[in-house]
């Protein structure tokens, strides 16, 4: 595995320059290991090299924003940042303010909910910022900020996730409440390829349908724009103003520490969430013991098969952002929850992802 890794990262670099195809389609025909790989799990990569003076050298492999994946929570980290920019138009509220969906029983705060969608990926906390944003606010956020490779239709594992009619969000403050609730218009499906996928999936019965399983109407993020999002949070000065993502540098502070924090830190159980949980990237394939000298911000997200893993990544005086995702439902069947996360899944972004290092530390 880990040579097939190291073999992989050299194409990618070789991939990108230019005079070098032909030595590309040699090394292709000659690498059975690596064709293997491609065709039946569908890699997709996308790598920035930071030098220090800030500037980017860029390389990419297997990129086709018209290939759909399932970019499962990734979505996260978007609609978690659109929530900040929505709370910082309403000069009442803040990320400490109290609220609470019309038929929930917890009442929270937004700083709580990032730090569980974040730290934890916690899908409840995704929805109730969810009802908070609505459909038609997270999809004209996307547009405003020129990810239109983006697209949301549902929330994330309940019922009903994809009903137009969101949940009332109350915010209460002193002597008052302010109430949001929102009514989206369905989005266009998505006009992709490869949006049906496989040979069966499992229905919500528990029956097997004996035929490919339609992502049309699902959520929808390209690598482009996963890893733009990682450039514009971390290096908004490079981009336009109205780019930017509308967060006060305490605000993004903040962000910076869930994205970057290990849930010990946060007080959540060691045993329940060990180093490596969220941690695709350098620490996936558990073989590295967690170290101080890698800082990981990042967005993980898993389903269907489907792993990716978006960050930027600094080890002693290197820095890069890597966004990589990759298919290992091999039975071709989805619900059936049996994939090849630990097998193949885990250790290839991590391997992977040390592999970028130590190439950029040889040279």
């Amino acid at each position: 595995m880990k040579k097939l890794v190291y073999t992989l990262l050299f194409l990618i670099i070789s991939c990108y320059s230019s005079g070098n195809s032909k030595f590309t389609r040699i090394f292709i025909k000659k690498n059975s290991d690596i064709l293997k790989i491609l065709k039946n799990n569908k890699t997709q990569i996308k790598l920035t090299v930071i030098d220090k003076n800030k500037e980017f050298d860029e390389y990419e492999y297997n990129v086709d924003s018209d290939k759909y994946f399932y970019p499962a929570s990734t979505v996260k980290l978007p609609i978690a940042l659109f929530a900040i920019e929505k709370l910082n138009e309403n000069k009442y509220l803040s990320i400490d303010t109290p609220f609470m969906l019309e038929d929930d029983t917890l009442k929270t705060t937004m700083r709580r909910e990032l730090e569980k969608i974040f730290v934890l990926s916690d899908n409840q906390a995704n929805n109730r910022i969810f009802e908070f944003l609505g459909q038609d606010y997270i999809n004209q956020k996307f547009i405003s900020k020129g990810l239109n490779e983006s697209r949301i239709f549902h929330r994330l594992s309940t019922k009903n996730s994809s009903n137009l009619n969101g949940k009332r969000v109350d915010f209460f403050l002193n002597d008052s409440i302010i109430s949001f609730q929102n009514k989206s218009i369905k989005p266009a499906k998505l006009n992709l390829k490869e949006l049906k996928k496989g040979i069966g999936y499992i229905n919500h019965a528990g029956s097997l349908i004996k035929e490919p399983m339609n992502f049309s109407g699902k959520n929808f993020i390209s690598i482009n724009d996963l890893h733009k999002i990682i450039k514009i949070l971390f290096f908004s000065e490079k981009f336009e103003e109205s780019r930017r993502f509308n967060l006060t540098q305490t605000q993004k502070d903040l962000v910076f520490e869930y994205m970057s924090g290990y849930p010990k830190e946060f007080g959540y159980d060691e045993n329940d969430y060990p180093y490596y949980f969220n941690k695709f990237f350098i620490y996936g394939d558990k073989e590295l013991e967690f170290s101080k000298s890698f800082e990981i911000y990042n967005k993980v997200g898993f389903a269907y098969g489907q792993l990716t893993d978006t960050a930027y990544i600094i080890y002693d005086d290197i820095s890069i952002i890597l966004t990589a995702t990759i298919d290992v439902n091999s039975n071709k069947i989805y619900n059936d929850d049996n994939y090849d996360y630990d097998l193949v899944g885990f250790p290839f972004l991590a391997q992977l992802s040390r592999g970028i290092f130590q190439m950029i530390s040889n040279n």
